[in-house]
């Protein structure tokens, strides 16, 4: 594949590329000593590299770290660890199932078989002990699924119920609870803090009712010893789907409502680790490019953009934004003079922040070049402020926010979040504008027209 057509994958990696070493050693440290049942929430933005971060903690716990999707990266190295069993649980693939901690107790299941601690320890006693003890798992799904996903006034009927036409006996009102952590117990090798760690990935990926039916379920069944529940999410998300399912009718603000659903996910998961934003989006971008890009072109942008805060603190969108900068680039000639190049890096890499992340505009910019003379003069504070100081924002900017709100000079502007501290996981920060009053002087409309065709250059052309 040419040095122009790499392309970085989006895929989970065991490669250590944003530097968690110390804090993936931390969280498996916790895992492992910490009283059970336990859940952990793993917080960040989509895009911020939860699943990485998640699957290097599971093999840092000496889990099987494969799945159909793939995982990329690590050094091939199997860790060992016999006091732990790690289950991993797409929660986005089962969200369509009337009750997901059905699917979830199915695919621990699935799991649990394939784990060499677990197939070492009824080896012992024959594997069809194994079977039948994974079948118990198979009969505690079906007894949840009895109905769908009862609430707690409900389990004593529902055990009831599924007793008499099973076994004939009546269960107390934990039955299915303690069903499920005495075949969790016998599964697990009989040492000191063995226990059970589940990973469940793409939770904020659901429709709120599955979400809120994944959550219940882990409230009411899995409130058992040698359970830990290690959740990636993000809380805002979470939080809305906890909000629209529990709290939609009440009638009270919606920032009530949001702090009452905050309160709620509280008392499933009191631990939460949010993962920290790259402290420099443009050296992680430039690295990203060094793996895709000619060297000659990335050497050129980091003498062009140096050490600005001009790029959005997100890995996946720094992946997705790289891949785009590759494909602009092979549209116009390289230039020879250091200066120039440094203003046609400056141009790829304004064509391909709009065309990935602003789609409005870059249609506005690409039916018409000239569109550009307003976006500049927007990124440069002519068009937000009239004299009365109201707000006079374009239509096409309206939901989008600069970086700066002071233009006596480019020394003198302040970052907004100086001003007024803005989330930076925002996805409505305009980040490179700082980078367009720059270089104002060198980027007129007509220098982007060969970008806006998108086409491949050709010497000669």
């Amino acid at each position: 594949m040419s040095e122009q057509h790499k392309i970085l994958s989006d895929l989970p990696t065991l490669a250590d590329g944003l530097h968690w070493k110390t804090e993936v050693a931390w969280m498996r440290e916790r895992v492992e000593n910490c009283p059970t049942p336990h859940v952990m929430g793993v917080h960040g933005n989509w895009g911020s590299g939860k699943t990485s971060f998640m699957r290097q903690l599971q093999r840092e716990l000496g889990g099987a770290c494969t799945d159909l999707c793939g995982v990329q990266g690590g050094d091939g190295r199997v860790r060992k660890n016999r006091k732990i069993a790690t289950i991993w649980f797409d929660a986005w693939r089962y969200q369509n199932e009337p009750n997901p901690v059905v699917a979830l107790i199915q695919e621990m299941r699935r799991q649990f078989a394939t784990i060499p601690s677990i197939v070492e320890k009824f080896k012992k006693i024959g594997d069809i002990s194994l079977r039948y003890t994974l079948d118990g798992l198979n009969g505690i799904g079906k007894a949840i699924g009895y109905e769908s996903l009862p609430d707690v006034s409900k389990i004593q009927k529902l055990g009831e119920e599924w007793e008499k036409s099973h076994y004939a006996q009546v269960l107390a009102t934990d039955s299915i609870r303690d069903c499920l952590h005495g075949t969790i117990k016998s599964l697990l090798p009989n040492l000191a803090g063995s226990r059970v760690v589940v990973f469940i990935d793409d939770l904020d990926r659901c429709s709120p009712k599955a979400a809120f039916k994944l959550l219940e379920g882990l409230k009411i069944y899995f409130n058992i010893p040698s359970c830990v529940f290690v959740l990636g999410m993000n809380e805002d998300v979470l939080t809305e789907a906890i909000s629209s399912e529990v709290f939609s009718n009440l009638k009270i603000q919606a920032g009530e409502k949001h702090l009452l659903a905050s309160y709620y996910l509280e008392k499933i998961c009191t631990d939460v680790y949010r993962l920290p934003l790259p402290s420099n989006a443009v050296s992680m971008f430039s690295n990203l490019l060094y793996a895709a890009a000619q060297k000659d072109h990335v050497d050129s942008f980091n003498l062009a953009v140096g050490d600005g805060f001009f790029l959005p603190p997100n890995p996946r969108r720094l992946k997705a934004l790289a891949n785009q900068w590759v494909r602009f680039s092979g549209c116009v000639p390289f230039p020879e003079a250091e200066e120039e190049r440094k203003v046609w890096c400056v141009r790829v890499l304004i064509a391909a922040y709009i065309h990935q992340f602003h789609r409005d505009m870059w249609e506005r910019w690409h039916f018409d070049p000239n569109f550009w003379i307003e976006c500049s003069a927007w990124c440069n504070g002519e068009r937000s402020l009239n004299v009365e100081g109201l707000d006079i924002s374009p239509a096409w900017a309206s939901h989008l926010k600069l970086t700066a709100r002071e233009y006596a000079g480019d020394s003198e502007s302040k970052p907004a979040w100086s001003l007024e501290y803005p989330n930076p996981g925002s996805i409505n920060i305009f980040w490179i504008d700082g980078l367009i009053r720059q270089y104002r002087d060198h980027l007129l409309p007509r220098d982007f027209i060969p970008l806006l065709k998108g086409r491949q250059f050709r010497r000669g052309e």
